[in-house]
């Protein structure tokens, strides 16, 4: 084989490496979630999507036809954002705002980052500006070996974690939230296994190719199998404003 047809066949392989290891396994359990609790009925709906980043989710939802409005913290993603028509202000901005109330928020991968009475602060914020009877739909990862890899990782928090500061019943806490939430739907999310503790992973060594081949075939091995052999990581929870 040809030194051309070489690179051109690691160039392609590598293409495939990062669509798998990069591959949102959230965003279709967010879209059916979206789809199931808005009854299909796209056009009525409004969606904000907290910590938006660089508006995958907002596009697709944009796409379904959904009326959606991205939320971030970081203003040089919201101006790439807006730019390639997507929707989204700053945080700063939208405290401004005089938005209507929403249909449906999305958290997705936000509440790790934040800790218990932060995040109680936080997610009050934003569920004043949801309807009664309108949904949250969280995605986070659970706690594995891996959780820490991410600087700004806080706390992984559980659904339970979640109702016994918002849910309804008095649970044994420090604090409570003001907005009260009742958990209606749960999916825990899957994903390829993943290497932990290698040095290749970390460092550019002769371990990092095999690595790197290992997390392919298990990411393959996932796809092929549609999640047999995978682990579940996170989960994603829908809940209803009460």
């Amino acid at each position: 084989m040809s030194k051309l047809a070489n690179h051109t066949l690691y160039k392609e392989i590598k293409k495939l490496y990062y669509s798998l290891i990069n591959h949102d396994y959230d965003l279709p359990i967010i879209l059916n979630f979206c789809n199931k609790y808005s009854h299909n009925n796209h056009k009525e709906y409004r969606i904000l999507d907290v910590g938006c980043g660089y508006g995958r989710k907002i596009s697709l939802l944009q796409q379904t036809g959904y009326k959606v409005l991205g939320v971030d913290i970081n203003s040089q993603l919201i101006e790439i954002n807006q730019n390639q028509g997507l929707n989204c202000v700053t945080v700063e901005d939208f405290v401004h705002t005089n938005e209507s109330q929403f249909d449906i928020i999305l958290m997705s991968h936000i509440i790790e980052h934040f800790s218990p009475s932060d995040l109680k602060d936080f997610m009050d914020g934003y569920l004043d500006r949801l309807k009664s009877g309108g949904y949250l739909i969280i995605a986070t990862p659970l706690f594995t070996n891996y959780f820490y890899d991410d600087f700004d990782h806080v706390k992984p928090y559980s659904p339970l974690s979640i109702m016994m500061v918002f849910g309804k019943q008095a649970s044994q806490v420090q604090y409570y939230s003001r907005n009260k939430l009742h958990l209606i739907d749960l999916k825990y999310r899957k994903r390829h296994y993943r290497s932990t503790y290698v040095r290749g992973k970390y460092l550019k060594s002769t371990t990092t190719r095999f690595y790197q081949f290992v997390e392919l075939i298990n990411s393959l091995l996932f796809h092929i199998s549609l999640g047999f052999f995978g682990k579940k990581d996170g989960w994603v929870g829908v809940f209803k404003k009460v």
